[in-house]
């Protein structure tokens, strides 16, 4: 395990050394979309530290409530401002479900959430984009203990998708 996160740390340390010289980053990136690392519907603010690594929160609304999150990027094909693509790993925690509870209302749920985002960038500086990603939902005991109440007392239920889709369109701004 320790050989394994020193061949990601130099990877990452590398590939950042590399592309350092032709990009400038720091930027910041809103979006607006759809899928759980936007909330149900709403959008996201992704603060771009180097071309392999990023954090972002986001927040919307998922029909019952306005929820929320936090994910740590790693681009596994380096954000490049002269490249169109960009593959990212996303680590996040923040709203994953919504099930209706024993009382009949609507109830949201958080847990961690992993997923890959394809980034396609377009226009001349490579500033606007759409993210089209897969994300597999943790869920949480709340949510398996909300899951068994209801099944216990007779509601025939689903207990989701074990993988997501998300869409989105992102605007990269300068510093």
């Amino acid at each position: 395990m320790r050989k394994l996160i020193l061949v990601i740390l130099t990877f990452l340390i590398y590939t950042n050394t590399l592309n350092a010289q032709e990009n400038t980053f720091n930027n910041i990136d809103l979006g607006l979309g759809t899928g759980i690392n936007y909330g149900g519907f709403g959008m996201s603010l992704t603060y771009v530290f180097t071309p392999i690594l990023s954090i972002e929160g986001h927040c919307g609304y998922n029909f019952v409530d306005i929820v929320g999150g936090g994910a740590l990027n790693i681009h596994l094909v380096p954000k490049n401002k002269t490249k169109f693509y960009s593959l990212t790993w996303k680590s996040m925690y923040g709203y994953n479900a919504i099930m209706k509870n024993e009382h009949g209302k609507l109830e949201s749920f958080y847990g961690v959430n992993f997923g890959l985002i394809n980034e396609f960038r377009f226009g001349s500086k490579k500033k606007n984009g759409i993210n089209i990603g897969i994300i597999v939902p943790l869920r949480s005991e709340d949510f398996k203990n909300t899951y068994e109440d209801m099944v216990d007392s007779g509601h025939e239920m689903s207990d989701g998708s074990p993988v997501l889709i998300s869409i989105g369109f992102h605007i990269e701004t300068n510093k």
